[in-house]
């Protein structure tokens, strides 16, 4: 049930009488939410005589709608406040935890992959935006009435994730002892993957240094000296450990032996098999506890090897590829490099694929015949069209917007135009830590799991919580809550700053200001005894701040579709956070318990729409709920 729905509809008529007596070609364009009215309608494209258009206002009958008037050629109107009072209440006590949904929400099956990070290292400060982010499209999803999996992408081919085996076979004794200590796994191989690719890009460099001009070589060992400072980093973190791993693999060509080891794990040597899922799995334990405090979770882990390796599909894609366009393909050092530059713009698909205006060409295979990461997506992405489900849409940082734009040109080349079409590239800008330049190679990034422990710290701090267990179970849901709403508060297209008085504040546009919320409406309604049973009477008089908050209310189901639509979940942070000012403001300015009947009965219906309200958007944000705060 959506309260708007009789009041849109009689603006409709009205627009269709309209265009009926005055033999319009087509409807006049509604403006709504209006900035000049309730709802507003433009006449500028057509000819009309603005005094026949006010016969018309001035004969018409109003249910719903108010104050109906004629102005520089809009149709501008309000919305009877009681009226829509009643409707609001009617939906809301009827409809309960799906308020919100309406027929305006989009419907379908989906596939959700998010978050996807390398199983090298603990997710960081970045993954946290996509993991929450797709999080809140599949829960904005499931509340419109969709179906739709979730997915993680298991990364687990490439040289890099060979220095963590490798580097995990030389200090395993040293690895899990910090694990048995209580180190996160993901985070006891990042210093490993850390400290391998260290000593491999020392060594490789050292090489590179010999035979060089003085200036180049000045150059070289000045490198040199900052992957020096990763190792020196980390040994003042875990001595042990990188003491081990040093002494174990310093003499090696660790860049050969990861190649050799990704061409072997690529043709699916048991050995080899069991040497990486082991790293692999450890670092798939620790992210998956990580994501669990953010009330994360996956319905399918992918892995690449089984999907686009293993079975051949990658190398297979590859030669379909060149049998079909051998005109696009070119070969650069043993490398087979595809045109998708000159291919899109030849069968010119920059509009039908949704393609970024660059394009570079794409490498489909190394030297040595082993596959590339876009290769291998390629397959994974066909895997995944074929699934089931209307779309398929991937959550991928738009560092990725030209790889993602080859998978969608490669699948239509090879034949899989509908499935490429599938496809929707969910990009997002970076998370940025002012004053800190994050790489994950060098061991140089913000662990989610610190900033999750730090939220919760300090909101422990500030609950009013006199036992101390109490207030550190509190404070991990509203630390949960304020990262959450932190990622979800600005378009995914607006790179964001990490700054904790942004995303601790308790008076407005944070996580803990909307629980806030919701906690005093509880409060209210748990004085009172409870909200009314059914549908209030409305008082013969509505304050202005209280004809607000109903259109505010009423306005609810328009924003779940919209978001459901544009797949925005900030349209719902940005509502409930005005939502939010606007309840706190009315509170603080009216008593709800004490007012005489039927004031007071209406007013715990307002409180009770506004906890229902605020009960369904954390939900679909995944803000945890609380009861006392």
């Amino acid at each position: 049930m959506d309260p708007l729905q009789p009041v849109l509809s009689e603006f409709d008529g009205l627009l269709a009488r309209i265009s009926a007596t005055l033999s319009l070609q087509g409807k006049p364009d509604v403006d709504f939410p209006s900035k000049f009215a309730f709802i507003s309608a433009r006449l500028h494209k057509f000819k009309v005589d603005p005094s026949k258009v006010a016969d018309i206002l001035s004969t018409y009958t109003f249910k719903y709608l108010t104050n109906v008037r004629l102005e520089n050629l809009y149709i501008n109107a309000d919305v009877d406040p009681a009226r829509l009072a009643e409707e609001l209440f009617k939906a809301v006590y009827a409809m309960g935890d799906r308020y919100g949904y309406s027929d305006r929400c989009v419907h379908g099956r989906y596939l959700v992959e998010h978050t996807s990070a390398n199983p090298l290292h603990p997710l960081h400060v970045g993954h946290g935006r996509n993991a929450v982010l797709g999080d809140a499209l599949v829960r904005l999803l499931r509340f419109c009435g969709s179906e739709v999996e979730v997915h993680f992408y298991v990364d687990d081919c490439g040289s890099q994730v060979m220095y963590a085996a490798l580097g995990y076979e030389a200090a395993r004794r040293e690895v899990d002892e910090l694990i048995g200590r209580g180190v996160k796994p993901d985070l006891a191989v990042g210093y490993v993957y850390s400290v391998a690719t260290a000593i491999a890009e020392i060594n490789r460099l050292k090489k590179l240094a010999e035979g060089q001009p003085d200036e180049k070589r000045r150059e070289i060992l000045a490198e040199i000296d900052e992957w020096l400072g990763v190792i020196k980093r980390h040994l003042d973190v875990e001595p042990d450990l990188v003491n081990a791993l040093t002494e174990r693999l310093g003499q090696r060509d660790l860049s050969a032996e990861a190649a050799e080891l990704n061409r072997l794990y690529e043709r699916g040597d048991e050995e080899v098999k069991r040497k990486v899922r082991a790293v692999v799995g450890l670092v798939l334990r620790g992210q998956q506890e990580t994501l669990r405090r953010l009330g994360i979770s996956v319905d399918s882990w992918d892995y690449e090897s089984e999907l686009a390796v293993w079975n051949n599909a990658a190398a297979q894609l590859v030669e379909d590829l060149r049998r079909r366009w051998p005109a696009y393909i070119e070969y650069k050092e043993g490398a087979v490099v595809f045109r998708a530059d000159k291919f899109a713009e030849d069968l010119k698909l920059r509009e039908e694929l949704d393609l970024p205006k660059f394009i570079p060409p794409v490498t489909l295979t190394r030297s040595d015949g082993t596959t590339l990461y876009v290769t291998r997506d390629v397959a994974y992405a066909l895997w995944q069209s074929r699934r089931p489900v209307d779309k398929v849409i991937r959550v991928i940082s738009s560092e990725q917007t030209h790889e993602q734009a080859h998978v969608r040109i490669i699948l239509y080349a090879l034949g899989y135009r509908e499935e490429a079409k599938k496809l929707v590239h969910y990009t997002y800008e970076m998370v940025n830590m002012p004053g800190m330049k994050m790489s994950a190679r060098r061991g140089q990034y913000v662990a989610l799991d610190e900033i999750l422990d730090e939220a919760a710290e300090r909101s422990a701090d500030v609950v009013k919580e006199k036992d101390r267990e109490v207030a550190s179970v509190v404070g991990e849901k509203v630390g949960a809550g304020a990262i959450r709403f932190f990622y979800l508060s600005a378009s995914p297209r607006k790179p964001i700053d990490f700054k904790w008085d942004v995303v601790l504040n308790m008076r407005s546009n944070s996580g803990p200001f909307l629980q806030y919320t919701y906690v005093r409406a509880s409060s209210i309604l748990e004085k009172a005894g409870s909200a009314p049973g059914s549908p209030p009477q409305i008082p013969p008089q509505i304050q202005p701040e209280e004809a607000e908050l109903v259109e505010r209310l009423a306005m609810w189901p328009w924003t779940v579709a919209s978001a459901a639509r544009d797949l925005r979940p900030d349209y719902i942070s940005e509502y409930l956070n005005s939502l939010s000012l606007l309840f706190n403001s009315y509170y603080e300015k009216y008593p709800v318990i004490k007012s005489e009947e039927p004031v007071r009965s209406f007013r715990l219906a307002l409180v009770h729409a506004v906890r229902t309200v605020m009960r369904n958007g954390l939900n679909i944000l995944g803000i945890p709920i609380l009861q006392r705060m």
